[in-house]
């Protein structure tokens, strides 16, 4: 009986083996939906006419259920790793602390970059990532516009100035004489 029971147990086992390496090759690598979002705040309030940029990367990609007790990212395939963040157009650079983060199925991640002189034009941001199991790769791209609007109010400044008459009062006249002592 023991000898039956193992030969039971095991051909289950190769069935639960062979059902998972069974499926379709799309269950291989999944769809990954990565978005870049941006927005830019003008730093008047701590008196400069600069802006910041806050870009925000989220992976929206679903939770793979079958998967998802096999792999600490939530689902094989589905986290992603950023492996670039380069801005380009009226700004360019590098938003270095988003590279090197890594975004689970459904979360956010948030980077900034400032501060970055009051201009015009469109600031695009590429994110480049890697699948978390190191499968597949891809890019992600989002905008901001800038509209050159961080400007201070100018400044008035009114100067009163106070008129004040001054009137000279001449002395009477005095005769004088001129004496000679010789």
């Amino acid at each position: 009986m023991k000898l039956s029971s193992r030969v039971g147990v095991a051909g289950a086992a190769v069935a639960m083996v062979a059902g998972l390496t069974a499926l379709p090759a799309s269950a291989g690598i999944p769809q990954v939906d990565v978005t870049v979002t941006g927005e830019a705040t003008c730093n008047l309030a701590t008196g400069h006419e600069t802006w910041t940029l806050a870009w925000t990367v989220s992976n929206t990609t679903p939770v793979l259920e079958p998967f998802a007790l096999n792999s600490p990212a939530g689902g094989i395939g589905t986290a992603i790793d950023i492996t670039s963040a380069d801005q380009s157009g009226a700004w360019t650079g590098s938003v270095d602390t988003l590279v090197g983060e890594t975004v689970l199925p459904g979360d956010s991640v948030m980077g900034t970059d400032g501060p970055v002189p009051n201009t015009t034009g469109t600031v695009t941001l590429t994110v480049g990532y890697d699948f978390y199991n190191g499968d597949a790769s891809g890019e992600a791209v989002g905008t901001i516009e800038l509209d050159g609007s961080c400007e201070a109010e100018p400044t008035t400044t009114t100067t009163t100035v106070e008129s004040t008459t001054t009137t000279a009062v001449a002395a009477d006249a005095v005769a004088a004489r001129p004496t000679f002592t010789g």
